[in-house]
């Protein structure tokens, strides 16, 4: 009885121990190419970007490939060519299961007339995902106004900017 015990014991132990690593998959490697930011004077988009980037795609599903090794597959810092080929090219010399990258062009963010603010905010998105084949590229063109009083404890256009990445950035996790 207290061999059948100790076995029983042990079958237990080994099942937790097996069954947790057992339904892992490998993490996607997520290479991010940097914005390409047309706006002069405009240091926060990249921020924005970057942060919703890491709130969107954490590390235990996704492992994000070091910078200068999405820069070197880039070639430059800014990305102009948001073809499938380029970003099969990024994903290839970067060893990315991933690719995410995405432009805001310089009539952006704009304060037009008092008491009202406008936003014109365009660019383009893509990303490549070579596990299900998915290739998505988009132009972006939005165009808002609020009135002035409404942000004075806000940064609106920053906040705006931010629903932008966030929204295309759940098409990257949608799998369709």
């Amino acid at each position: 009885m207290k061999k059948i015990m100790n076995f029983v014991l042990m079958a237990v132990l080994a099942v937790c121990f097996v069954l947790p690593a057992a339904g892992k998959a490998e993490a996607a490697k997520l290479a991010v190419v940097p914005l390409a930011n047309h706006v002069e004077d405009n240091t926060t988009a990249s921020m924005i970007y970057m942060e919703e980037i890491m709130d969107t795609f954490k590390f235990p599903e996704f492992d994000m490939i070091a910078e200068d090794v999405v820069d070197k597959a880039v070639g430059s810092r800014n990305i102009s060519d948001f073809s499938k080929a380029n970003l099969e090219r990024i994903a290839r010399e970067s060893g990315a299961d991933i690719v995410i990258a995405m432009s805001l062009d310089d009539k952006a963010l704009f304060p037009r007339r008092e008491p009202t603010l406008k936003l014109d905010m365009s660019g383009e998105f893509a990303f490549l995902n070579k596990v299900t084949g998915r290739y998505y590229v988009k132009k972006y063109s939005d165009d808002m106004e609020i009135e002035e009083i409404l942000t004075v404890r806000s940064d609106w256009k920053s906040e705006e900017f931010a629903k932008t990445v966030r929204s295309y950035l759940k098409k990257v996790t949608q799998f369709k």
